[in-house]
């Protein structure tokens, strides 16, 4: 059995700013282990070097300063790139040749907020195991080393950095253009307020642009993927061909068709597959996703000659077994799709401008690429909790699920799942009979609440 994390959840640290663990003093403490670990021993007497970058919390220009401190008393030199998208510093990472990369973000929740998430100097995240090692030391009696004179790492910063991830996109598209195309676009007043707009233009979309003024304290304010009915309403409003909403750090988006109806990451990524399947694109045929998706992928991508495979809730779990495979699509039903000919990570912008294209190259609406899923009906329940006992220890919430998935067999599931980053349990109930579904989905969600909420 794997060590537990304390401070690391499904995408990196994350807790109210400038209370424990998100305070400045721990999150030096955190670069510190984070250069040991990450860092590696300098080769020909060269500093190691982090990227750095944030998003556009008030809070993160504290801990930007915390973690640049934190590296540098550490013998790393940090690299700077300012208010990127998450995927941006994993690209600029790897490509400047880091040691590692750490995007300062809280990704999706409120202003308030903040995190830490590492990525490897090739851009990809951290394993389980990784994240253990470091919080040993971040937990250790003994101090990490602290070089002295020219050891000590120095700082500075990367001008083009928004230039060269917008040329990274664009070069996503293999040359197809957006012209003619009008793309409504919400950027939760977040990272991707600086990149997005910059890179559909370039590719001669008529760019309408929303909630792209950051002040420290809007990001995803009743706005960006997490609040489809706004995206909805942007795309009616300015007639829009397609619509893009991104959370705060960019690493994913949502989209909405014509018709103002937004898309989910499953009907993303079955226009994606099927595209790549038809063109024999998809890598060994198969399509990486998380057990939150519909099974309505399975029967898709198995019509097409491909197969699903299954992980865990996480993109970095995705990527895990899409690298163990050797593939190069997956994604989550949230969002965080990952094209992995140009992304190390969930990417909002590729991921986006990947479906724009398919529309480009198809001539088929939004509308009409998206009937290719035929989702199974789910039911779905986030429930806060006081406490997370282990999953088993939910006696009654158990038996109800026990027979609950007897009753579906083989065309239905149950998940019960406790959110990494949030005091959620999460709830899923998929199958054929909406009304079963729904009453059974309420009757485990009040078993739940009645010992834990």
């Amino acid at each position: 059995m794997s060590e537990k994390r304390q401070f690391f959840g499904t995408d990196g640290v994350r807790a109210v700013a400038n209370r424990h663990p998100m305070t400045p003093e721990f999150v030096m403490r955190l670069a510190q282990a984070s250069a040991v670990v990450l860092g590696g021993k300098p080769e020909g007497g060269e500093r190691p070097k982090a990227v750095l970058g944030r998003d556009t919390r008030a809070s993160g220009e504290m801990l930007e300063s915390a973690l640049a401190a934190g590296l540098n008393s550490a013998g790393v030199d940090v690299i700077l790139v300012g208010q990127v998208p998450t995927p941006a510093v994993a690209m600029l990472s790897a490509q400047l040749g880091a040691n590692f990369g750490v995007i300062v973000s809280a990704s999706h929740n409120p202003f308030k907020d903040n995190g830490i998430k590492f990525v490897h100097g090739d851009g990809h995240k951290l394993n389980d195991k990784t994240e253990v090692a470091i919080e040993r030391l971040v937990l250790g009696n003994e101090d990490t080393p602290r070089p002295e004179g020219r050891g000590i790492g120095r700082i500075t910063k990367l001008a083009d950095g928004v230039d060269r991830y917008v040329a990274h996109a664009i070069a996503s598209m293999g040359g197809v253009r957006l012209d003619g195309m009008r793309v409504a676009l919400d950027n939760a007043h977040g990272a991707s307020s600086f990149t997005s707009a910059l890179a559909l233009e370039q590719l001669g979309a008529d760019v309408q642009v929303y909630h792209s003024e950051p002040d420290g304290f809007n990001i995803n304010e009743e706005c960006g993927c997490t609040h489809a009915d706004e995206i909805e309403r942007i795309v009616r409003q300015c007639q829009a061909q397609a619509g893009i909403a991104h959370d705060g750090d960019a690493d994913r988006s949502a989209l909405c068709d014509e018709e103002a109806i937004a898309l989910d990451g499953d009907e993303l990524m079955a226009i994606a597959a099927e595209s790549m399947l038809r063109k024999g694109t998809l890598k060994q045929n198969t399509l990486a996703v998380t057990v939150m998706s519909n099974y309505g992928l399975d029967d898709l991508v198995s019509r097409l000659g491909g197969r699903v495979i299954r992980t865990g809730v996480g993109d970095r779990y995705v990527l895990e077994e899409m690298r163990a495979r050797g593939l190069n699509f997956g994604g989550e039903q949230s969002g965080h799709i990952i094209f992995g000919d140009w992304a190390t990570t969930g990417d909002g912008l590729i991921a986006g401008l990947q479906v724009l294209r398919i529309m480009k190259e198809t001539g088929e609406p939004l509308s009409e690429l998206r009937k290719c899923l035929k989702k199974f009906p789910q039911c779905s329940r986030n429930l806060r909790v006081r406490t997370k006992p282990p999953i088993e220890q939910l006696v009654e919430a158990d038996k109800i699920i026990k027979e609950t998935e007897k009753k579906l067999g083989d065309y239905g599931r149950v998940l019960l799942r406790y959110s990494g980053t949030e005091s959620l349990i999460r709830l899923l109930v998929e199958g054929r009979d909406v009304e079963y579904l729904e009453a059974q989905a309420d009757k485990i969600a009040s078993a739940v609440l009645a010992q834990i909420g």
